[in-house]
């Protein structure tokens, strides 16, 4: 498939910290804790905050708004 004619920065990244490491690992993942936490921040990305935490939210941001004058009871 050849070369591609763009590079990831998160393999810029890897090189920058490790050039020995990445070349010997021919590129891939040379460092296991590192990818899982990379993994996981990948799919946190976008999942959003939960329903509950928003219900919350909103019945604070009221309850705030109430107790500082700004909605009249």
């Amino acid at each position: 498939m050849g070369n591609p004619s763009n590079i990831g920065v998160s393999k810029i990244a890897a090189y920058a910290e490790a050039p020995d490491d990445f070349i010997r690992a021919g590129g891939k993942a040379y460092n296991a804790k590192a990818t899982a936490y990379g993994t996981k921040a990948h799919q946190s990305i976008g999942s959003g905050p939960s329903k509950l935490a928003f219900v919350i939210g909103c019945v604070l941001l009221i309850a705030a708004l109430f107790y500082l004058g700004v909605l009249p009871l």
